[in-house]
């Protein structure tokens, strides 16, 4: 993906930025170390209120689509499904008119807060965690986008309580940031 002249944009499905500690360490380091255009759901769609036609012309503009999400119950969360299903619309992003976002790329950026170990039969998540995404990427293979490739960083819980750590969480957000800057450079 080594395009200099590439328009990266990120779309930030987190619905709650200022009580996440994984992906706005994410989002503010890529801030300071890229050029990549962050678009955080939770600010422009408050109250779930979503402009479909401003969002899909961020992604008519865009060669690039990072979608970054903590991953909530094994999908993305419910303000991410929501936009989803309002911008990704019948003669935009399928359909017989809906080739808009037909072979842009797309990168996976997920934060997980259980262990990798956990995503097999017979542990807490039952599946691996390719099961999990066939469903929650059908949105984005119905608009014939080119999914290039996915970053997971497991264990990105920083709640004492449930076992976490903040100062493990930051250390893995760094990584996370340093795995994408890597695929786009």
């Amino acid at each position: 993906m080594n395009d200099t002249n590439s328009n990266v944009l990120l779309i930030s499905g987190h619905p709650d930025l200022q009580r996440s500690i994984a992906n706005s360490e994410i989002l503010n380091l890529l801030a300071t170390t890229s050029q990549i255009k962050i678009h955080k759901l939770d600010e422009a769609c408050q109250g779930f209120q979503i402009d479909v036609p401003a969002e899909q012309a961020l992604l008519t503009q865009a060669d690039t689509i990072i979608f970054q999400f903590p991953l909530y119950w094994s999908t993305y969360p419910a303000l991410m499904k929501l936009w989803f299903d309002e911008v990704f619309t019948y003669n935009f992003a399928f359909g017989p008119n809906g080739d808009k976002l037909k072979g842009k790329k797309v990168i996976l950026s997920i934060t997980c807060g259980a262990t990798e170990n956990s995503y097999q039969p017979g542990e807490f998540n039952f599946l691996p965690i390719e099961q999990y995404l066939q469903a929650a990427m059908h949105p984005v293979k119905a608009a014939q986008m080119d999914i290039v490739d996915t970053v997971i960083t497991f264990e990105m819980n920083s709640t004492p309580d449930e076992g976490g750590d903040q100062n493990t969480v930051m250390q893995l957000a760094q990584q996370h940031v340093e795995r994408l800057t890597h695929l786009l450079n």
